[in-house]
């Protein structure tokens, strides 16, 4: 299996000087994580915020920038927000999960199969969205050859409840 076809995730980070004027604080390339050790499917985190309305003034109250996802790696900000992108390599196949977010998804590159729990399975081409609402799922690249890159923007939720039962976090061992 080959690695990444795509371009390296760059992150430009603004921010203001101690006189109030607009400067990028950031301007790095992110380097990957993964889901596990054995995948080749890179994830690259963006922007972590751990409360909402975000803090996006670090760098003038304390002197320099904060950058969250340097030393937090919840996968959901349980008050805030998460900013990544997933690339899935051909025939990479998601750990079903389920978390406590409302996620806002849009593929960039390929098409991937989202499989819900009772077995609907929905194709997302390149320029589709998806508003993921707290469901147990998986993520599907069933192509043979192409990867897929999905930017995803996770926000806090409150659980899902039904008759009287909380659908909380849950992540499935990888099939």
């Amino acid at each position: 299996m080959s690695s990444s076809p795509f371009k390296p995730v760059r992150r430009v980070v603004t921010g203001h000087t101690p006189e109030g004027k607009a400067t990028v604080v950031a301007d790095t390339v992110q380097p990957p994580t993964f889901w596990s050790p054995q995948s080749i499917s890179p994830i690259y985190d963006l922007c972590h915020t751990s409360e909402s309305p975000a803090v996006i003034d670090s760098e003038i109250r304390e002197g320099k920038w904060a950058d969250e996802i340097a030393t937090n790696t919840e996968h959901v900000s349980r008050n805030g927000s998460v900013f990544r992108v997933f690339e899935f390599s051909p025939g990479t196949v998601s750990p079903a999960h389920r978390t406590v977010s409302l996620d806002y998804g849009i593929v960039a590159k390929g098409s991937i199969v989202l499989e819900l729990d009772d077995g609907e399975r929905i194709t997302l081409n390149e320029g589709d969205t998806i508003v993921q609402r707290g469901t147990m799922h998986t993520w599907k690249n069933e192509s043979k050859t192409e990867w897929a890159r999905i930017y995803f923007i996770v926000l806090a939720s409150k659980s899902v409840e039904i008759n009287g039962q909380e659908l909380k976090e849950e992540w499935r061992s990888e099939q």
